[in-house]
């Protein structure tokens, strides 16, 4: 047997197997314009709590009627890594087995499929919902064939609303999911996202995107949370200048790396300014290439 010839055989192999796999994403996927920002229009009087130019705290009269808490709100988001279903037919049930353990009441996914070629077309939500008996709703951000790939959220509550905003986007495209849910008698806006990848390359469309996450979340009129895959660590430019929106509270400022790969923190948790951020923490744990980031909150603020 010639065993130069079939390492060199299966290096080619391999090699053509991930150009056709990038050659799918840039002629079947990628877009040159995706979306445009659209917030809903709203008087930002009835915003409860949020922070001026100089990042004071600013309170306005009407405020939600949200019951006392007697434990924290468990909040998880989690980029799951779909399509590492292909190679792992149990890879699903790792990622319920870790949202079971951590016991999260509100769980923003990213990266979820349904009946794509990727996902063995099996539909990732509906087996998450079964797996974890919450309850689900999928936020495509596009089409795969007879399937779709996008953003999800689990609750052990009841949504109420749930919205997808097309977000600016060159390249994959990329929304925004919004919803309203109904917790322990508590009304709350629920965001959910996953940003353009690339780093440097795609920062100008990741910035756009940042700044239309700002004007959602300034919409809202309930305590709201905004959570996901940014793809960008806290210092880049994008994300400081996006900070200074004063778009909610860092759920956790020293959590670590989220991504190991990357060895950056690029998965995020933001709270509206009524939140008390009890604890935040990444989660070693898991199938994805994305850890976990779970935060406990107590609203404070009344």
């Amino acid at each position: 047997m010639n065993f130069k010839r079939t390492r060199r055989e299966l290096i080619l192999g391999t090699a053509c197997i991930f150009l056709l796999a990038f050659a799918y994403r840039v002629f079947a996927v990628y877009t040159v314009r995706s979306g445009e920002c659209k917030p809903k229009p709203v008087d930002p009087n009835r915003r409860m709590l949020t922070r001026d130019d100089n990042g004071t705290l600013v309170s306005f009269p009407e405020r939600a009627n949200f019951p006392p808490q007697t434990k924290p709100l468990v909040v998880m988001t989690y980029n799951i890594s779909g399509h590492s279903a292909l190679l792992h037919a149990d890879h699903i049930q790792k990622i319920a087995a870790v949202i079971n353990a951590a016991k999260p009441d509100i769980v923003g996914l990213q990266e979820v499929h349904r009946n794509t070629w990727q996902s063995r077309y099996r539909d990732q939500l509906a087996e998450l919902e079964q797996l974890t008996g919450m309850n689900g709703y999928f936020c495509k951000t596009y089409v795969q064939g007879k399937g779709e790939f996008g953003n999800a959220l689990l609750t052990r509550g009841v949504m109420t609303e749930s919205v997808a905003h097309p977000l600016p986007s060159v390249g994959e495209p990329r929304a925004l999911l919004e919803s309203v849910v109904q917790i322990d008698g508590a009304t709350l806006n629920i965001y959910v996202t996953h940003l353009t990848t690339w780093g440097k390359i795609n920062r100008t469309s990741r910035r756009e995107q940042l700044k239309c996450l700002g004007l959602h979340v300034a919409t809202s009129a309930l305590p709201y949370l905004l959570m996901g895959d940014f793809n960008a660590p806290p210092n880049t430019p994008e994300l400081k200048e996006f900070f200074a929106m004063h778009p909610g509270e860092l759920a956790g400022e020293d959590i670590g790396i989220t991504h190991p790969l990357m060895k950056e923190r690029i998965d995020y948790i933001l709270a509206d300014y009524g939140w008390e951020v009890v604890s935040a923490k990444a989660i070693h744990a898991g199938p994805s290439d994305h850890y976990p980031v779970v935060a406990e909150l107590l609203w404070s603020r009344r």
